[in-house]
């Protein structure tokens, strides 16, 4: 990547995220309150980028709505680079993308979301066409900064590969609240399509991050602009006062000033005592030593590697994470141990501490089904009040 490449401001990036909703109002940009926080250095060439999202019907019947916008930079630091900004859930079909979990190949030939994937196949085609245009009036090559919240950010992780892999174009990519949105795969391309230009923002508390569940993951490093950990569906919101995206980045001056955080990666094994399970509370740190110790587990049994390269459909990964899970209670007593510390935390954390844990595969595929749907639920309120 080009060093003359700047990085926009977590404030910069997070009004992009914001006015990026504003084009389902289907007015002129110019008349947004975010509108002249940015004009001054950037020119709105495309607010008129469409997609199609939701269950089904949207499919059949190409239910297109606004998706964001195109700008691009006039003067200053950013002059002659790009902005893609793209919106999140705003309608009930797209709360339906959000949580739908199919898997598809994506542009870097990776494993990713079926819903995220279908909805940005649907506005790749205006992508094509502006920025063929941009490529041809361009000396330099194309520098561009995908950004995006919930949804948007999901959709801003393909389109950042999509532009590297079809341009060759400079990117950078920023996400506020993003739902995970690959295999570690694609987390892996994803660093390298943006030499680790990743700005993925997170409020401690926002469920949306920790959905998908695994074998779905991040890009490593995230940046934590909250840090309260409860879990809670305000803690969604772009543009709410209490903790909001915007509110939070606009108190950076740079990326460089905000508190980093990572996703594991096995680098810390995690084993979890059933007797300690009444530690387990639903926050998104639970959640995710509760997966991290999944990971853990499917890393000892040689199965890890193989439940991730599967494509065909993640409605079965879970099953056969369940199978895994239960071939391993025959094999020796600490792995049954390991087994059962995993269901009585997946139980207190879901509410259920004192329900008594059968090392079945049935009730390991319930206890299972429990813990997705929980965070589900979760994340599916944060949507909605978002």
């Amino acid at each position: 990547m080009s060093n003359a490449m700047q990085t926009l401001t977590p404030e910069i990036s997070a009004r992009f995220a914001t006015i990026a909703y504003e084009t389902l109002q289907n007015k002129s940009l110019s008349n947004s309150a975010h509108y002249s926080r940015l004009e001054a250095g950037f020119s709105f060439e495309n607010d008129t980028l469409k997609g199609v999202s939701g269950g089904l019907l949207e499919r059949i019947f190409k239910h297109a709505t606004p998706f964001g916008c195109i700008a691009k930079g006039k003067t200053g630091p950013f002059k002659g680079e790009f902005v893609v900004a793209l919106r999140g859930t705003d309608r009930r079909r797209d709360i339906i993308t959000d949580v739908h979990c199919g898997v598809s190949t994506c542009s870097n030939g990776q494993p990713v979301h079926a819903g995220f994937n279908h909805t940005f196949n649907s506005i790749k085609q205006q992508l094509e066409t502006y920025f063929k245009q941009a490529s041809k009036e361009s000396k330099t090559g194309l520098k561009i900064h995908v950004v995006g919240h919930s949804l948007g950010g999901a959709l801003a992780n393909l389109a950042t590969n999509w532009l590297k892999q079809r341009f060759n174009a400079d990117v950078k990519l920023y996400t506020f609240g993003s739902p995970r949105v690959g295999y570690p795969s694609f987390a892996l391309k994803t660093v390298t399509a943006t030499n680790n230009g990743i700005y993925r923002c997170v409020h401690a508390g926002d469920p949306v991050p920790l959905v998908p569940v695994w074998p779905f993951v991040h890009t490593e490093d995230e940046y934590i602009l909250h840090g309260a950990p409860s879990i809670t569906p305000r803690a969604h919101s772009m543009t709410d006062q209490t903790p909001g995206y915007l509110h939070t980045a606009s108190a950076f001056s740079s990326y460089a000033a905000v508190n980093k955080g990572k996703e594991a990666r096995l680098k810390q094994q995690v084993k979890l005592d059933y007797n300690n399970r009444l530690q387990a509370k639903p926050t998104t740190r639970w959640a995710r030593v509760i997966g991290e110790a999944i990971m853990t587990h499917l890393a000892e049994s040689g199965k890890l590697h193989a439940i991730q390269a599967d494509i065909s459909n993640t409605l079965t990964v879970y099953d056969k994470i369940a199978r895994v899970l239960t071939d391993s209670i025959d094999i020796s007593k600490g792995r049954a141990d390991d087994v059962k510390g995993i269901l009585g935390h997946i139980l207190a954390f879901c509410g259920l501490p004192f329900k008594a844990v059968e090392l079945t595969y049935k009730f390991i595929r319930y206890a299972l089904g429990l813990m997705l749907d929980t965070l589900l639920k979760m994340a599916k309120r944060a949507l909605s009040a978002a």
